[in-house]
């Protein structure tokens, strides 16, 4: 057995059917490194300092993702997302009040709920998703169903490509890695290290994108 052949398949895709979703989420990388390199070069800055590696282990969530969404297995990618969610909310944490930093310094921050509720987090819905579908393993149908061949009534030893499938689970992941990047952009734009030519480059690439994301969902995965 390749245990590799969807990964295979995936990655043949990014370079011919879906090789705009692949170029977008490419660019959002892109960015996120260029910020990081900002961050460091201001790494005297403990506001600077902290954000940066919040926005790395951000980084690296969404990576992780991405490979496993590579693999068809996007539910199990879905563990990986509320990390992910809590780093940028901890991002808004320090954006609204530099002041916390202190609380990371001194291992004194609140829990990742408590975080979203004094930022007023608006990912509640989706960390109730993840908490019934991926965050823990239970045995129900919309966490089990993509377990199951249903045509042949047999267990799916392993998730076949699916190029509709990719592609909308490609867009879902370009809405995470622009959630990241906005919250990482205000906390940078306090400390006026975006210029006007990267807040234009990032401001187009996520409306072109989600343009696309809207068309290619709706049209291409109905």
């Amino acid at each position: 057995m390749n245990l590799w052949i969807t990964r295979e398949k995936s990655i043949n895709a990014l370079e011919s059917k879906l090789s705009i979703e692949s170029r977008y989420i490419e660019k959002g990388f892109t960015i996120i490194d260029t910020l990081l390199h900002l961050f460091e070069e201001n790494n005297t800055d403990i506001f600077c300092r902290v954000c940066s590696i919040v926005l790395l282990k951000g980084k690296n969530l969404c990576f992780s993702i991405y490979s496993l969404t590579l693999d068809g297995l996007a539910q199990e990618a879905g563990a990986i997302l509320r990390p992910a969610i809590e780093c940028f909310e901890l991002l808004d944490y320090f954006s609204a009040d530099p002041e916390r930093i202190q609380e990371a310094l001194e291992n004194k921050l609140p829990s990742p709920g408590n975080i979203a509720k004094k930022i007023n987090g608006k990912h509640k819905k989706i960390r109730e998703y993840l908490n019934s579908t991926a965050s823990h393993f239970l045995l129900n149908p919309m966490a089990c169903t993509h377990l199951i061949n249903w045509k042949k009534g047999s267990l799916r030893y392993y998730q076949e490509y699916n190029e509709n499938v990719l592609r909308k689970n490609l867009w879902t992941l370009f809405c995470i890695i622009v959630f990241l990047i906005y919250s990482v952009y205000r906390c940078s734009t306090f400390n006026k290290l975006i210029d006007r030519k990267l807040a234009k480059e990032i401001e187009e690439w996520k409306v072109s994108g989600l343009k696309l994301a809207e068309e290619d969902i709706f049209m291409k995965c109905k």
